[in-house]
């Protein structure tokens, strides 16, 4: 029968255990300055703006675009080319960008006011650009008899303009074309025989993305409190500073690879974080058990000895599920899009970066707080275990 890892296979994983350990922290150091010094490449879900995608079914020269977009205040670093040549598919990116354009706001407010004198305007930067309208009701109290439609006529010499109702009374919400929409007015008016085709639309209002950042964050923290809940209450103090600071390293070099990689960090990032976060303690945890469970069985033998007996016997198992997992990875890569590509590619990190932190992180770390157990103890006001 087969054997991932041969009968009798034995390697020395801390021999060079000190060496490892100063090589893991420093990098997780060098990952923190990273986040603060350079800062990470926040993608629009977190900073707020437009993307859009788009395909001709003819031959289209990049210049050919920049020059259709620029009346719609596009840069053209704003436009990249994506695959090949012959497939003629770019990417627009406009970050912080959303809202429709000034002049198309006071041209909306101009026809308002001049239709109705008594109207407050509020505009309400979100996914384009939507102003609040709302008049004073009258003076018996009633309703008044003004409705979505008589704005929808004055209005509709306003391009792309909508009205929608509101469940208020005396009140009507205005959309103006966003980013999205003027990009795609622009493409169609000055490349109208190109064949457009738009294949993706993102758009996040500046609030929004601030919303989406702070519970982002608010979502990890939860997450690691609560895993850090979980391995106090399984392992005593030997045990659980080891999973809890690998949480930490694990968190710290995924996030140092994608800032020094440039690689956006949104969405799909902390998905991928959050799931890393339960298969990096649950690695742990596995290696945790076969060791406690060892300390019942060899309690003569030396604990250093103990912990890479324990990691050996675990191998097997750590190698078929770390493999199994990044396996399933693999598609996404080629075929997920570019949302799976950046969510499959940070599992791969974060697997290995797991896998690698449970071995010369946790393990380390146990055997340094068992040598100092009686210290501790003191120090905390705990009675150390035997």
């Amino acid at each position: 029968m087969f054997q991932l890892v041969p009968h009798g296979f034995y390697y020395d994983f801390l021999k060079r255990r000190h060496l490892w350990a100063n090589v893991s922290w420093a990098a997780a150091a060098i990952s923190i300055l990273l986040f603060f010094v350079k800062g990470p490449n926040y993608s629009i879900d977190f900073t707020g703006g437009t993307e859009v995608e788009v395909t001709f079914d003819q031959p289209t020269d990049v210049e050919d675009v920049r020059r259709a977009l620029k009346p719609a205040g596009v840069g053209d670093d704003a436009i990249q080319e994506i695959g090949d040549g012959a497939t003629s598919r770019f990417l627009f990116r406009m970050q912080g960008q959303s809202s429709a354009k000034v002049e198309d706001v006071q041209a909306a407010e101009a026809v308002l006011n001049q239709a109705f004198p008594d109207l407050t305007i509020t505009p309400d930067e979100q996914v384009g650009t939507r102003l609040l309208v709302t008049w004073p009701a009258p003076a018996d109290g009633t309703v008044s008899p003004r409705t979505a439609d008589d704005f929808t006529r004055i209005t509709a010499g306003l391009p792309g303009v909508s009205v929608q109702p509101s469940p208020e009374d005396n009140t009507v919400y205005l959309r103006l074309p966003g980013l999205a929409e003027q990009i795609r007015g622009a493409l169609e008016s000055s490349l109208k025989d190109h064949g457009l085709h738009i294949e993706r639309t993102d758009s996040v209002g500046p609030k929004v993305g601030g919303s989406l950042r702070t519970a982002a964050l608010i979502s990890l923290g939860i997450t690691m409190l609560l895993l850090l809940l979980l391995v106090s209450l399984r392992f005593d103090f030997t045990f659980a500073p080891g999973a809890i600071l690998c949480l930490f390293h694990d968190s710290a070099i995924l996030v140092g690879i994608w800032v020094f990689t440039e690689q956006e960090f949104g969405l799909s990032m902390i998905s991928a974080m959050l799931t890393l976060l339960g298969y990096s303690i649950n690695d742990t945890i596995i290696v945790y058990d076969r060791i406690r469970e060892n300390m019942g069985k060899y309690r003569s033998t030396d604990f250093s000895q103990l912990i890479n007996d324990s990691i050996n016997q675990t191998l097997s198992r750590t190698i078929v599920t770390s493999g199994a997992t990044m396996l399933s990875m693999v598609p996404f890569l080629f075929y997920g899009g570019p949302v799976l590509k950046q969510f499959a590619i940070a599992m791969i990190c974060g697997i290995v970066v797991g896998t690698y932190s449970s071995i010369y992180v946790a393990a380390p770390l146990t055997i340094i707080l068992r040598e100092n157990r009686d210290y501790l103890g003191k120090l905390f006001g705990m009675k150390a275990p035997a």
